[in-house]
């Protein structure tokens, strides 16, 4: 590892996906150097090949016996998240990786154990907890605005059935993902925001968790109108996953989280869909193209039907309760993806590494959040019922 005042020298694996990170480097030059990319496919590699400074892999092996490489950013499909983590830690390398973390609670406890016997950081990119409006969030939580927390909840509603297949007919890692699970199959998005705001693992912790789910009925029509020469994809039960799963959590202070991911139902985007209750304040996401709403106890305007007065725009406390880190980097994060995440989550990993501290998003909220999905299908494969979920830092049963 350099020293605390040069710059992380990074490798991206993954070089499509892993554009976020390349970019989001490019900007913080002052403490991310990137100096190695990965991927097994030598087109993608292509523009990166006469780059100064810039090493090319095709074999991931070969990238983690790379000594000039102190960090490995993952941004490959989401089954080899884990198995590739535990290897770069294995070699001595931090690690950042995309969501999400894990996809079995056996690769969780790995992981787990991989850090702590390694002691690298561990960071996941979850960079929806980044975004301007959940960090003023998590600031009026943490200010107290809020109260007493009850109940939140989140959505992730994506269409990504055209994601679902290559060009010549066959099914991406998406496609494939679908045909094997099913349930919660994509929570961290929604999850990680709400439990930044209830301080799980810090504070509190899941305690259950049980998932409900619909049929699937969305995928196999769209099929059968794109990839009509690939009739088996049409064919009744070629993906036994669902359009819908709702996700309900119990945590040990009693507070309720609701948890939807939808990725193949016909609509429109919606990235980001979260409510707050708190025992004085409430906030919930408009629909896309909105803005969000926000009422506190003794400070929105009274109403003359009741005590509960009007909503307001949740934006008009900025000035007020602006989080810090946007308060900083204001500029910097609005040219960002993901509604600036993507500016902060490669700043933090690189914060964290050299000030010797644990990132904002730890291996234990990776898995935590992570763990959803094989509970979400155990779950239902059990008649939607509560099963406990793990607490990953008391030593594996």
């Amino acid at each position: 590892m350099n020293s605390s005042s040069a710059p992380l020298r990074c490798a991206v694996v993954g070089a499509n996906r892993g554009q976020t990170f390349i970019q989001a480097a490019q900007r913080q030059a002052d403490q991310i150097e990137l100096v190695a990319i990965c991927d097994t496919n030598p087109d993608a590699l292509a523009k990166w090949q006469n780059e100064d400074g810039i090493r090319c892999y095709t074999d991931y092996q070969d990238l983690l016996n790379d000594d000039l490489v102190d960090a490995i950013c993952i941004a490959t499909p989401v089954p080899l998240h884990a198995r590739q983590a535990i290897a770069a830690l294995n070699a001595g390398k931090h690690v950042l990786s995309e969501v999400t973390a894990a996809y079995t609670i056996d690769e969780c406890w790995d992981l787990v154990e991989a850090v702590e016997r390694t002691g690298k950081t561990y960071m996941m990119a979850e960079n929806y907890c980044y975004m301007r409006e959940n960090l003023l969030l998590q600031n009026m939580v943490e200010q107290g605005v809020f109260g007493d927390i009850t109940f939140a909840s989140g959505s992730y509603l994506h269409d990504c059935r055209e994601l679902m297949w290559n060009a010549d007919g066959d099914l991406t890692w998406r496609g494939d993902l679908r045909g094997k699970y099913y349930g919660n199959t994509y929570p961290t998005h929604s999850l990680g925001p709400v439990s930044r705001w209830l301080g799980i693992n810090k504070t509190d912790r899941y305690k259950t968790t049980s998932t409900w789910a619909t049929a699937s009925r969305s995928v196999g029509p769209y099929a059968a109108r794109n990839v009509p020469e690939r009739p088996e994809y049409s064919a009744p039960g070629a993906f036994p996953g669902n359009d819908n799963a709702v996700t309900m959590l119990k945590t040990e202070k009693d507070i309720l989280v609701e948890i939807r991911v939808d990725w193949a139902s016909p609509r429109p985007h919606n990235m980001a869909r979260h409510e707050l209750q708190g025992t004085k304040a409430s906030f919930t996401t408009q629909e896309p193209g909105g803005q969000s709403l926000i009422w506190i106890e003794g400070r929105s305007a009274a109403s003359d039907k009741g005590i509960a007065g009007d909503w307001e725009l949740a934006s008009k406390y900025y000035d007020e309760f602006e989080h810090p880190l946007w308060r900083e980097h204001l500029a910097a994060a609005e040219q960002a993806g993901h509604g600036g995440g993507d500016f902060f989550v490669l700043r933090e990993f690189a914060s964290a590494i050299n000030e010797g501290r644990a990132p904002m998003i730890d291996v234990y909220d990776a898995v935590t959040w992570s763990c959803i999905t094989p509970l979400s299908m155990q779950s239902i494969d059990n008649n939607n019922a509560a099963i406990d979920v793990p607490n990953f830092k008391a030593p594996r049963a």
